[in-house]
């Protein structure tokens, strides 16, 4: 009933409105609109291949619950001047303005670090973590042409880009010092995020020592692989198995069937104790 409910305050923009027509006319539903939690979310997760297509913010901010379209378009909006406003900068330089770039984004919009933050957070109060920050500087690096990849292990993801002067460079959203240049020093840094492992639940659980190289899409989607997690914490299970579902639409990253096993564990011993 919630999405009922808050359907009424939602006022999409004119693509978004014109897509409902579409809802009645395609039989392949892949979520039922009381598993969505907004019109923006129950389109984009439904058509996610067109959805991406048309504009890659439906699913930055398809997580965010309730989203108006005055909410979409503020946070798109802030997001487009500030890759504007790099791009004029980059034309009227001829040397590097990656670091420079990593800084100020830093400062204006990664405020404070809170695990399993979305990117519609982000950018509305300033809580991030890994994934959220990366998706931010990942898209920037995309919109400014750059050669970048994206990388995540068990414990953290983090951007290795290719500096137009200074050649490979790694970016880490969460740390103040997390622009780094030279083979050595971004190796150094990579084998510090491998010995993390101590730390993951599933390395711990089931030995998932996990590496892989990630789309900005894969990103964007794994948010809600975040949410499941929070929803764990939270002793909601089936909201936790809601949201991996909701990833598995975006994603196919290894971590969601880890993870939705071990969901399953937990269930199944909760039943059990009843």
């Amino acid at each position: 009933m919630k999405f009922i409910k808050s359907i009424y305050r939602l006022t999409f923009t004119l693509i978004i409105s014109m897509t409902v027509n579409v809802y009645a006319q395609e039989n392949d539903v892949t979520l039922s609109k009381y598993q969505s939690h907004s019109m923006l979310e129950y389109y984009t997760l439904n058509h996610s291949n067109q959805a991406w297509e048309k504009d890659q913010f439906y699913l930055y901010f398809s997580p965010q619950e309730n989203i108006s379209g005055e909410e979409f378009n503020t946070m798109k909006n802030e997001v487009n001047d500030w890759v504007n406003h790099w791009k004029a900068l980059e034309q009227k330089n001829n040397r590097s303005i990656t670091k420079k770039l990593f800084t100020k984004t830093r400062q204006k919009f990664l405020k404070r670090y809170k695990e399993c933050s979305t990117f519609s957070t982000l950018l509305e109060d300033g809580k991030y973590d890994c994934l959220s920050g990366t998706l931010l500087y990942a898209h920037i690096f995309q919109e400014l042409g750059y050669d970048y990849s994206i990388h995540q292990n068990n414990s953290h993801v983090y951007i290795i880009v290719e500096d137009p002067y200074l050649g490979t460079t790694l970016i880490e959203s969460t740390d103040v010092y997390g622009y780094v240049i030279g083979k050595n020093n971004i190796k150094k840094r990579i084998e510090g995020y491998e010995k993390r492992l101590e730390n993951s639940l599933l390395y711990s659980r089931y030995g998932m020592n996990l590496t892989e190289t990630l789309s900005i899409k894969d990103v964007a989607g794994l948010q809600y692989y975040n949410l499941a997690v929070a929803s764990y914490r939270a002793n909601d299970l089936y909201e936790a198995k809601l949201s991996l579902y909701k990833a598995s639409i975006i994603t196919d990253s290894p971590r969601i069937e880890y993870f939705n096993f071990y969901l399953e564990e937990s269930n199944n011993l909760v039943s059990a104790m009843r």
